[in-house]
């Protein structure tokens, strides 16, 4: 998932009379998305619900946003756009978010993906109006790589081999091999698993499976792209370091999600997107993590109806596709994604979204980044790393919090 850093700003958008109904809705979105979202805004302010009413767009970055939901309450945006749903747990049971089932228009219940509005049912409500999926995939570099993705782990791992001169910056392949969001196509393929049965949706926090044989595999496979098949030496598993590189031409494969795509569009590349094969060993093929973001509303809002109006205006398939244009998102909306089926970046990275795994929505996730994110990244930087303890150690680090 993307973590767009901005500084608290705010945009006021007006229009109406001084009694009008003031709506606030925080965002983490950036250039094209943000742009996207005020006119939205000041369009549906000209609508009959919107009328006489005054938005204000809030830039807030994505990483303070659940933390200041919760430790704001009602001094927090009526609205979010938007939130992932392994954060919707943590939310709800601090009694900030607001259950939408009475709210969400009929016509967008009908018309956003069921997996989508799984994604934020919790004990049976809806939490959220589902914007859009996302998932990691490989986008590639048909010039270099006329053929395509290679199909077999080996033929993979050769033809990266091939293409990688790390003097002369060239790469065949690069990853974030520090982040454990985007290494978690490893882990399930090789047999690990975040909770017992979250592939299934119903995650068991009781069982946590990041450090079973499995697991053990994912991380030395991890540790070996750098370490014995040197593809991705250190200070090249920088998101900002990979697309830069790739934007120049200077790499064949790399793995990355959606909140790219309005930047590998403008690079100039010609770009295809597809998934990694199947790793040597594997119990599963890779499976990246699904994630859904959706609309959140807090419990806390004077101003539920106005903002349920406004949610369900954002979500209009027409409005979907005009978002998705702007930052090449897939969306969550049936109608929108059939209109878009042409272009290539939702196209691929609905290949991706199919095969992903669902973000499990628990409170208990939250509990599960930070130790597993330490032992990915110490697996990724340590030469002969010992990957078993490393994982051991974070998993009991998990309990003890989840306890």
């Amino acid at each position: 998932m993307k973590k767009v850093l901005f500084g608290l700003t705010a945009l006021t958008l007006a229009m109406g009379s001084a009694q009008a109904a003031k709506l606030t809705v925080w965002t983490h979105y950036g250039t094209g998305e943000l742009a996207w979202v005020n006119a939205a805004a000041k369009a549906f302010m000209a609508t009959p619900a919107g009328k006489d009413n005054t938005i204000d767009v809030v830039v807030v970055p994505f990483g303070d946003i659940k933390q200041k939901m919760i430790q704001s309450k009602g001094e927090a945006a009526d609205l979010v756009m938007s939130l992932p749903q392994d954060q919707i747990g943590e939310l709800i049971t601090n009694g900030v978010l607001e259950p939408v089932d009475s709210l969400i228009s009929s016509a967008a219940k009908s018309d956003l993906a069921a997996s989508s509005q799984k994604a934020f049912t919790y004990n049976g409500k809806l939490f959220g109006f589902p914007v859009f999926n996302e998932a990691v995939a490989v986008v590639y570099n048909k010039k270099l790589l006329p053929e395509g993705i290679p199909k077999t782990w080996d033929a993979f791992i050769s033809k990266a081999q091939q293409l990688t001169d790390a003097k002369q910056q060239k790469f065949g392949f690069l990853a974030e091999i520090e982040n454990q969001y985007n290494m978690h196509g490893l882990f399930y393929a090789m047999g690990g698993y975040v909770f017992k049965g979250y592939d299934k949706g119903a995650p068991n926090q009781k069982d946590v499976g990041l450090n079973n044989a499995g697991a053990d595999k994912a991380g030395q496979l991890i540790n070996d792209l750098r370490y014995k098949y040197n593809l991705i030496p250190e200070g090249a598993a920088d998101g900002g370091v990979i697309s830069d590189l790739f934007y120049k031409g200077q790499v064949a494969m790399w793995q990355t999600g959606p909140w790219n795509a309005e930047a590998i569009r403008k690079s100039g590349v010609d770009f295809g997107i597809g998934l990694l094969p199947k790793p040597t060993g594997a119990t599963r093929n890779w499976a990246p993590f699904l994630g859904v973001q959706a609309i959140v509303m807090n419990s806390y809002s004077n101003q539920k109806k106005l903002a349920a109006e406004f949610a369900n205006y954002l979500v209009l398939p027409v409005n979907q596709v005009a978002f998705s244009k702007a930052g090449g998102r897939i969306p969550a909306s049936k109608a929108a994604a059939k209109q878009l089926a042409s272009d290539p970046v939702v196209a691929g990275f609905s290949k991706a979204a199919q095969v992903g795994v669902a973000m499990p929505n628990i409170a208990a996730m939250g509990q599960v980044w930070g130790p597993w994110g330490d032992a990915v990244t110490l697996i990724a930087k340590t030469k002969g790393a010992n990957v078993s303890k490393l994982l051991d150690d974070a998993v009991k680090q998990i309990n003890a919090n989840i306890k």
